[in-house]
């Protein structure tokens, strides 16, 4: 029978999975959000969109600005709120990543 810690490995890849599917969800609400109601704004950011090729700055823009949103608007509940999303589900994925990982150097030869 496997140990406990090597059946978290398919919860931790699940957890991923929907994190990502909910990642695009999210963020295409916020690119929405920013385009129809904070044109300055979302310009600002590069003027992010799922499929794109963005830089590395675009990218950085659109990271910086979940994790200070009020820095860059005034605070626009809608907004504040799916930034407070996206967050949630980075610190979820990460965590399923390194658990993910951690599980799979820890593999019994």
């Amino acid at each position: 029978m496997p140990a406990l810690n090597q059946q978290m490995f398919p919860v931790f890849l699940g957890l991923l999975l929907a994190a990502a599917v909910a990642w695009i969800y999210v963020s295409s609400r916020l690119y929405t959000e920013l385009r129809q109601n904070h044109p300055g704004l979302y310009r600002k950011l590069g003027s992010p969109r799922l499929v794109m090729k963005k830089s590395l700055a675009a990218n950085y823009r659109v990271i910086r600005f979940l994790f200070r949103p009020e820095q860059e608007t005034p605070l626009d509940p809608a907004l504040v709120q799916l930034c407070r999303g996206l967050r949630s589900l980075l610190y979820i994925y990460l965590f399923c990543l390194v658990g993910s990982l951690l599980l799979l150097l820890d593999r019994p030869a």
